[in-house]
């Protein structure tokens, strides 16, 4: 009886222990997509970037649920990036440099090449409208916020960078599941700024008109070409 009673003693001690561990793990599990939502949110806010210049572009347009699946398909790509960066997909690209030179070479003509296209674009530039568009061209949308985040591999570097300071701190540890939910957490921190944003197009726009749109879009466009520039003058010099 007693042995029964010390086994019940041991086993009911071993409860608060299993109940802890298990809660810490929720816990650190939350952490790491709460932590994913920030970064993405934060590394989302810089306007001057394609993605930005686009939804700015669809939402003076009136066009808010075309800007809503380009800014979903966007960051859905780079919370892709963020996952593979969690990997180490980053030193796998630096111990073959080639690729990391042709990742790079990839993204400075993406970049110049959106810079013109913002500067000398006159659809970007269309007549403000004041009624929603339907969600016909919803699929067309997606593929393109996802295809300009896909054709910048160099993502995967800056997370990377992003991770490594997230290491240091000592948060929560790099598990499969712990790296996911990161993930995820990022992909709505960026899809939550960018509606953030279009909202605030929405609620703002009728006080713009289309020479503003003109001269944020040239704006972007020049800043673009001008780290496309950037890229290829560092690397010049690297090499």
């Amino acid at each position: 009886m007693r042995a029964f009673s010390d086994d019940l003693s041991k086993d009911s001690d071993s409860y608060p222990s299993k109940y802890g561990t298990s809660r810490a793990r929720r816990l650190k599990m939350i952490l790491a997509a709460l932590l994913g939502a920030v970064f993405g949110f934060i590394s989302a806010v810089p306007v001057a970037g394609p993605i930005s210049a686009i939804v700015f572009s669809q939402g003076m347009q009136g066009r808010f649920s075309q800007a809503r699946w380009i800014a979903l398909g966007a960051a859905l790509v780079e919370s892709g990036y963020a996952f593979l960066a969690f990997w180490g997909f980053n030193r796998f690209l630096s111990k073959y440099s080639i690729l990391l030179v042709i990742s790079k070479i990839v993204a400075a003509v993406v970049l110049l090449g959106l810079g013109i296209y913002f500067i000398r674009s006159k659809k970007m530039r269309a007549p403000l409208s004041f009624s929603e568009t339907n969600g016909a061209r919803a699929p067309k949308a997606f593929f393109l916020g996802a295809g300009i985040s896909a054709a910048n591999p160099t993502l995967i570097a800056t997370w990377a960078a992003s991770i490594t300071t997230l290491y240091s701190m000592s948060l929560f540890s790099f598990s499969n599941a712990n790296s996911a939910l990161f993930s995820l957490g990022v992909c709505a921190g960026i899809f939550g700024w960018f509606s953030l944003f279009i909202h605030l197009i929405a609620k703002h726009r009728n006080r713009f008109d289309s020479r503003i749109l003109g001269r944020v879009l040239t704006g972007i466009g020049i800043a673009l070409i001008g780290i496309s520039a950037w890229m290829v003058a560092t690397n010049l010099l690297k090499s």
